[in-house]
């Protein structure tokens, strides 16, 4: 973690001081895999989905993170308070 002297808002920079309004955001997103894999539809099954994997041209990381993807950050009370909105659904047009 970053030095808390020196500790800014990740979304918007702002220097996050000691004892003030300071955030931690922890978000985990996980795939929803309920055990069933459809490879029926396909003349060569699982050779041509491993396959299909293969050409999609994804880093082991970027397949990784398509199923588990973790991130930690530290946020000012407004980008907070933005973000809490956006998740609530608050931002939405119309």
């Amino acid at each position: 973690m970053t030095d808390k002297k020196d500790a800014r808002c990740y979304r918007c920079g702002k220097r996050l001081k000691n004892g003030g309004d300071n955030y931690r955001l922890e978000c985990t997103i996980v795939a929803d895999f309920d055990g069933y894999i459809d490879i029926s539809d396909t003349p060569k099954g699982l050779e041509e989905l491993v396959a299909n994997i293969e050409l999609s041209g994804l880093t082991e990381e970027e397949l990784q993170e398509q199923v588990y993807y973790r991130l930690k950050r530290r946020l000012c009370h407004l980008c907070r308070d933005e973000i809490v909105k956006y998740m609530k659904g608050l931002n939405q047009d119309g």
